[in-house]
């Protein structure tokens, strides 16, 4: 039985474009007969070397920009607590000094807590900023008003750790996206180079010779009909456990469980006003590396999610849905 159903091989997942090179690889060593026009054996090799490397380069990046939103997270977490806290401290030394009206606004409008709170981490980065400049302005000038330097010194800390974070994730971020194109520009260079040599093979043999299967593709007489499965082929499964929980902070965690055949998920979101728009996609579905992701600067509103798992040849599985509802 032939390794594909068909030569659409511009629509194998990446697992089936790497065996399908190599099978390729293998057909010409095997077959030297066939005479290859140009240096394509040479590109060919070429380009499993290279998809490789970029396959494992995006997965180590893929694990660096994890690592990097946990931590993210965590700095965000620390300092939206000390930043509730600071306002606290402003707000008990206007009400116990009872100061007077147009000074306790004044007091507000310097420390930056005369509006709601900040609904992104840039907004929390500036509110940080701007009440650690106003107590070291106070301190400076033997000010009342000024509050303990020891928290404030600690609130420093925090301002500066989430800045760090959130530009060290946006370079992990980046290097993700750059190797991604970087491997569907190389992935689109293979199938270039697979519609060369099957072009070959069916010029010198026809589209029904058996040769083909030696390099990965299917003779006409074997290629499965569309919406057919192939015989001894397992009903594709799902759907996979999903699970959206509100954590606070504009921040929606989503759970997801393996599916047996499935070896990458995507999830979509719908508000109460869109469409479904895709979010994320590529994520693992192995134990090892199947991890929570987070939806993060959400508005407040109701939110509906959806899972799709995928099995090797790229096929939809069944899919799972979740709701959850942002606050104000």
């Amino acid at each position: 039985m032939a390794e594909f159903p068909n030569n659409d091989f511009r629509h194998d997942s990446n697992s089936e474009h790497m065996l399908r090179v190599n099978m390729c690889i293998t057909g010409m060593a095997a077959h030297p007969e066939v005479e290859f026009r140009g240096d394509l054996v040479d590109k060919m090799t070429t380009h499993r070397d290279d998809i490789e490397a970029l396959e494992s380069q995006h997965a180590d990046e893929w694990g660096d920009e994890q690592a990097a939103t946990a931590f993210t997270n965590l700095c965000e977490d620390a300092l939206t607590q000390k930043l509730s806290a600071a306002r606290y401290m402003v707000q008990s030394m206007i009400e116990e000094e009872e100061i007077a009206p147009v000074k306790a606004n004044d007091l507000r409008r310097e420390f930056g807590v005369e509006a709601s709170k900040p609904r992104d981490r840039d907004g929390m980065i500036a509110l940080g900023k701007k009440m650690i400049t106003t107590n070291a302005r106070y301190v400076d000038e033997g000010s009342s008003y000024a509050l303990p330097e020891d928290f404030f010194e600690d609130l420093s800390t925090k301002t500066y750790a989430l800045e760090a974070a959130v530009s060290a994730h946006d370079v992990e971020l980046n290097e993700r996206l750059s190797v991604g194109a970087a491997k569907e520009a190389e992935r689109d260079r293979g199938d270039v180079l697979l519609s060369n040599a099957f072009n070959w093979l069916c010029a010198l043999y026809g589209e029904d010779a058996y040769i083909l299967l030696d390099f990965g593709f299917v003779p006409t007489s074997q290629i499965v009909t569309p919406g057919q499965p192939e015989p001894g082929t397992p009903e594709w499964p799902g759907p996979a456990s999903f699970e959206a929980n509100y954590l606070g902070k504009k921040i929606v965690e989503l759970v997801y469980g393996g599916v047996v055949g499935a070896v990458s998920g995507t999830i979509r979101r719908k508000d109460e006003e869109e469409d479904w728009a895709e979010i994320i996609s590529g994520l693992p579905m192995d134990d090892e590396n199947r991890v929570p992701f987070r939806d993060t600067k959400l508005d407040p509103g109701e939110y509906n999610y959806e899972f799709i798992p995928f099995n090797e040849a790229n096929e939809e599985g069944i899919p799972s849905y979740s709701m959850v509802v942002v606050p104000e």
